[in-house]
Parts: structure tokens; sequence; C-alpha cells
């Protein structure tokens, strides 16, 4: 979850144009199939039930707007250094996280330790399916205690990143309205089944975010109204340049900072809503009669987790009222070499072809721009956590640079051609042909894998150049355009049958996947580490950075992980697809539209309900 602060403004004058209250609205693409907070996070786990209803649960810590940093929500301040403990001749790790007093949910009732301690507790102990399983691993969570009415203790396993970014970030709801379902529930036969299948009076369930459904009609629309009693009304949010983060919050009398000192460039300044008394999402059948309503000014925006297909973009860019903005997807496509076989578990074949693959010309010119070239696994715009010193090879360089830059890097290793490719005066003039090993056979056909282009036209198309590139120096690579399944059953189904593919990732804001999609224990049939990569230098520091629990000190750890990644080169990172959406500039506004995974992400919002303005 992000962070969940927020603020009300109400006849404020920007730039002359009038914010006063009013309403939203928003087109999804599906309907909402449940309300149920318990089977949202479980087997109902998708951004159209996220969308008008998540924000109306708090979480104890989130993540800072546009830098993406680990904050305090409901929390007090941050947890206390991890202690070890024995219980019963069992080791585990214990904190103690202090709770913000004088918050209140939107029916009156006062937040409390009893709402924390109910919220892990019954996902928990009814084993409940999904996200509630990765918010609160078995591997890793043990018990949260309550010390009093606004201080708790959480017991893990071993100290973990994982504690910070889904333990300690997991949903809070009510106790007050859910215990008696929940005691219910502990008489039936499955307990777990009766929590996620209640669906009595959940229009009335309490808030304590900025929001609540109060109306829903399926297959048409839901209603969110403002909560008039919200407890952050007026926090201002301050990014500085020096990485700080400040938060005040008037009605709580809290003035903090984070990560520094509140001193230098302010980058950032948010005081937040909602600014509008109601949001209403109107649910279409397809993107085409979105589209359409929002080029009639029936509706202000569209939230879709994919952003508008293509061709719709230059239609919408037809209506002056219109406001098309593009984001780079929080993931990356990827070229992955199997290093089990040969000749890609040469190191100087792989950083030959990292050399030939030139990020900048496929993403800006190639494709159209609509990629971003990425240089490392995390993109730029994850900003606590990328590294701006990862350079990719061959940054910079041109073409013929870069076969240069390739042909002495396999000459060096001791490979050789039976045609030796030449360049003269800045012009290839010889394609290179029969490429001989350091052994002196000859390199037989390569094969790698990529999506066609009637499933994803940009890397079937970032494959063909790979191809060209590869075949102009005489490697012998032959890009298979096939489908998806094919690619995933030849990698993940069938042990690791293909010699390098193209495919892409979704990722998270806490890039743990740097250790998974690398580690020796994925190196197995089904595992994510599809190169069978193995550096123990790598899993020594990809390892302290997974437990670490200070997020600086971490992010060290990632820094150094990276750069073995980058040097040992089992994936090329290409780039990231971008998220185009477009809105009524001319009936609403948001705090910022340029946001890593869009304005629909739920890192910058769901759409920022409590950000977003009518103009009226």
């Amino acid at each position: 979850m992000r962070k969940i602060l927020l603020v009300i403004l109400m006849g404020i004058v920007v730039a002359g144009l009038i914010f006063a209250g009013g309403t939203a609205n928003y087109a999804m693409l599906s309907d909402v199939t449940s309300l149920n907070i318990w089977s949202m996070l479980g087997p109902n786990a998708t951004a159209w039930n996220f969308y008008p209803t998540m924000g109306k649960y708090g979480g104890l810590y989130g993540m800072s707007d546009l830098t993406y940093q680990v904050v305090p929500s409901l929390a007090d301040g941050f947890w206390s250094p991890l202690e070890k403990v024995t219980e019963d001749g069992t080791t585990m790790y214990v904190t103690t996280v202090k709770l913000l007093k004088g918050v209140t949910w939107s029916d009156g009732t006062p937040f409390t330790a009893d709402d924390v301690v109910f919220s892990y507790e019954v996902p928990f102990k009814l084993q409940m399916p999904g996200n509630w399983m990765s918010n609160i691993p078995p591997d890793l969570f043990v018990k949260v205690v309550k010390v009093d009415d606004y201080t708790v203790k959480f017991y893990i396993t071993h100290p973990s990143g994982n504690f910070i970014y889904s333990v300690l970030m997991s949903a809070i709801v009510q106790k007050k309205f859910w215990d008696p379902v929940y005691q219910e529930a502990l008489k039936q036969k499955d307990p777990a089944q009766y929590m996620m299948s209640y669906d009595k009076n959940l229009l009335n369930e309490p808030s304590i975010g900025a929001f609540t459904v109060s109306q829903w009609q399926k297959g048409a629309y839901l209603l969110d109204k403002a909560i008039p009693n919200y407890t952050f009304k007026g926090q201002q949010e301050i990014e500085y340049a020096n990485g700080a983060v400040r938060y005040v919050i008037p009605s709580l009398n809290l003035d903090n900072t984070y990560y520094g000192t509140a001193e230098g460039t302010v980058n950032n300044t948010f005081v937040t809503g909602p600014y509008v008394d109601s949001i209403i999402y109107r649910i279409y059948q397809n993107q085409t009669a979105a589209v359409s309503a929002l080029m009639k000014g029936e509706v202000d925006y569209i939230l879709n987790p994919n952003g508008l297909q293509k061709g719709f973009v230059q239609q919408l860019q037809s209506n002056p009222n219109i406001k098309i903005v593009s984001n780079p997807s929080l993931g990356f496509q990827y070229i992955a070499f199997n290093m089990r076989r040969y000749p890609m578990s040469n190191k100087a074949f792989r950083v030959a072809i990292a050399y030939l693959i030139d990020r900048d010309l496929l993403a800006n010119k190639i494709l159209g721009g609509n990629t971003n070239p990425l240089s490392s696994l995390v993109p730029p715009g994850n900003k606590f956590w990328y590294d701006p010193n990862i350079k990719a090879y061959g940054e910079g360089m041109t073409t013929i640079e870069r076969y240069q830059a390739a042909i002495k890097t396999l000459k060096d290793a001791g490979f050789s051609w039976l045609i030796e490719p030449k360049i003269e005066n800045g012009q290839l003039v010889q394609r290179g042909q029969g490429l001989i090993g350091p052994d002196g056979k000859l390199i037989k056909q390569i094969t790698m894998m990529a999506p066609s282009a009637g499933y994803d036209p940009i890397r079937s198309t970032a494959a063909l150049w790979v191809e060209k590139w590869a075949n102009d120096i005489g490697i012998p690579l032959y890009a298979d355009l096939t489908s998806f399944n094919n690619i995933v059953d030849a990698v993940f189904d069938q042990n690791f049958n293909f010699d390098m593919y193209i495919l892409g990732w979704g990722i998270t804001i806490y890039p743990d996947y740097i250790y998974e999609f690398f580690s020796s224990s994925q190196n197995v049939p089904g595992g994510f580490n599809s190169p069978g990569y193995s550096n123990p230098e790598f899993e020594k520091v990809a390892k302290a950075f997974l437990d670490s629990t200070d997020m600086n000190v971490a992010r060290e750890y990632a820094f150094k992980a990276e750069e073995y990644l980058n040097a040992d080169v089992p994936y090329i990172v290409l780039f990231a697809p971008n998220v185009i959406e477009g809105y009524r500039a001319d009936k609403i506004s948001f705090a910022y539209t340029q946001c890593l995974d869009g304005i629909q992400s739920g890192y910058s919002g769901y759409g920022e309900p409590t950000y977003v303005k009518v103009i009226q």
C-alpha cells in the first residue's frame, strides 16, 4: 500500500482556475467484483477492485509520492531496531512500532493497537490466500502483540527488507466493524472462506482514508464520497533535492522530517485532499466506449493498468481539451543468456552482444519513442533505489564504435572468424562469417526466442535488430519470433531449454527481484534464475541487501549487487514500455502527471483521488 496521509482544501484559486468540491468522473474497463477487503487482497485481487476501494484502508507505513521512500503513515515514526529474543526455545527478532494518537475512523472511533493486531491476526491465523500471504508471509511473520493502546511489537523469524515492504505495509481494517464477522467465521467449517465471502453492510464499513464507497450499481458505476472528518486534513508533503521528506500534519500538531534535514532545494510540495466531494467510477465494456466518453466529456479520465492502446492516442489528440501523458512502466524488457550452454557461458561473448545493442536508437528512433531505454534493473523513476552510476556497455557509442568494441572483446578472448569483419573509414565493409570459439570449434547457430509481432511488435522489432547487429560481425544469431507461451514453456517448464530469449518483467518498488532473479537458490527447474547465473560475491551482497532492514544500508548493497550483474551480463536490460494516458484538462487537474507507472498506478494513488481537483 502507498502512504494514505492526505488533506482537504476548498475554494482555492490557482492560476485563474477555481477548485471547489464537485465530482470527478473516472472510467473503468471492468466492474468491481467485491467490496470485501479480505477477498480483494485474496482471490479477487484486481486493479479494478483496488481503484475505488483501497483508499479507505490504512497502513502503518507507505511511500512518499514521487521519491518512493518508506515513510510512516499510521505509525508514529520508524520502528525500533530489531532485537534478537528467544521464547520457548525459538529465536526470533522483535521490534516496537508506535502508533499515531488522534487518528479516527470515519465513524469517529479512535484508531488503536487493537485495529493493528486484529488486521494481522485474521489473515495470518486463517491462512488467507493471495496478497495476504505475500503481505504476511508465514516464513517471516510470527506475531504482533499489543503493548498499550498506541504501541505494538512485531515478531519475525529473521531480519528482512520484506518485513518493511510487505509486513509493515499490510492493510489495516477496523476491528469494531469486522470482529463480529470474525467471531462468527471461527464457528464455520471454513473460516477464511466465510470472511472472504461476507457481503453484508459493506457500504457502511468505516474508512480511515479520505474516501469511502457509498454506492455501487453493478455494471454501471461506483460512487466514492469524501470523508468530512478525515484526520489528515492539511497535511503537507515536502520532498527535498537532498532526499529528505518532510510531513507537516496540523491536525495532529506534527512536523517530522525523514532521510536527512529539511533544507535546500524543494523538488515537490503536496497539500493533499480530497479536493472533490465525490468520484464516480463509471463502468465501460471496452476501451472504445471509454475513449468515446472521454472525447464527449462524459468522463474526465480513464483508469487502465495498461494505459491507452496506441490506436486511440491519435484520436484523443484531435481534441484540444484532452491532455496525453506518457510515463515509464514499472518493469523492463530484457535479453537473457543461458549460461549453462556454450558460448553463452563465455562472458566475452555476452559482453560483445551487450556492446552491439543501441538502446537509445531502438527506443527513440526505431520503436518510435514508445519505450524508455534502460541501463539497469531499477528504472530511473524509482529514485531511491536507482543507481545513476550503472552504465551499459557501449553507452554513448555510435554503431560502428559498438561493432569495433564487440569485435575487440571477442578477439581478446580468443574468438576468431573464417571471414573476419572489416571496418574501414568508419564503415562496415565486410560482414563477419564463421565465428570460431577459443576452443577452435565453429560456433553453431544461436537461437534467440522473442515474442511475435502479433503479440508484441516492440520486442519482435528489437529482436530483429539485435539479430542484424550480431550477424554484421559474424555472430550466427537467429531471432525466432514465436508465441509468448512457447518462450515461457521452453524457459521455465522445459528446464531452461533455450539459448537466448527476450521477455519482460513487471517489478516492485522494493527491488528484491535483484536477488530472486539471480540467486543460486532460484537456479532450479521452474526457478526465476533462468540464466543460471552463479557468482559467490554477488550472492553475498545480494543476500545482505535482502536481509537489511536499514534501507540506506540496503540500497548500498543493492547498488553493489547491480554492479556485479552489469559486469557479468546474465541479462541485457533493454527498455521499459510507456504507459500512455489521457484526461480532460478542461475539467480536472492532478497534483502531478509525470510518475512511475502512470497516474493510474497504486504508487501514485490509483488516479490520485485525494489530489484530483475539479475545474469549476
